[in-house]
């Protein structure tokens, strides 16, 4: 585990969102498998000649159950988009202040240029996009 507190807790939200996508995912992948199964009973029993009202509410249950476990699977992968999403932001954090830490382990000539790199680095990043004025005032900003 990290010692900043606060990787430690988009670890865990990290950590709780995996535990929401497995469960969307065998709840979809359930969903999908009670409705086929509902379904090919229904079929079964009109070809058996039982054209009575449990086939039918067997084969439109089955039909519906159908549609409830593609729209779970679609909400599953608009989730795992959306958790890439945030991995990614949480690996450019942590990227960010391991570069940090390690400036900081340099001496005073070289710490000043290697944070202006990082602050050139994190400006150019694109959320959003930094103008390349911005970043020649920076780089040529002298203390």
């Amino acid at each position: 585990m990290s010692t900043d507190p606060t990787l430690d807790q988009l670890e865990k939200y990290y950590d709780l969102n995996i535990k929401h996508l497995q469960w969307s995912f065998w709840a979809s992948l359930g969903a999908l498998i009670t409705g086929l199964l509902a379904l090919l009973v229904g079929v079964y029993l009109l070809f058996q000649g039982i054209s009575g009202v449990a086939t039918q509410l067997s084969v439109i249950g089955g039909v519906f159950t159908q549609f409830i476990g593609a729209g779970f699977f679609f909400l599953y992968n608009r989730n795992l988009k959306q958790l890439n999403i945030f991995y990614d932001k949480l690996i450019k954090h942590q990227d960010t202040l391991y570069a940090i830490s390690l400036s900081n382990q340099l001496d005073d000539t070289n710490r000043i240029s290697a944070q202006t790199a990082i602050i050139g680095s994190l400006l150019s990043r694109g959320e959003p996009a930094t103008s390349p004025e911005i970043l020649k005032a920076i780089i040529e900003r002298k203390d």
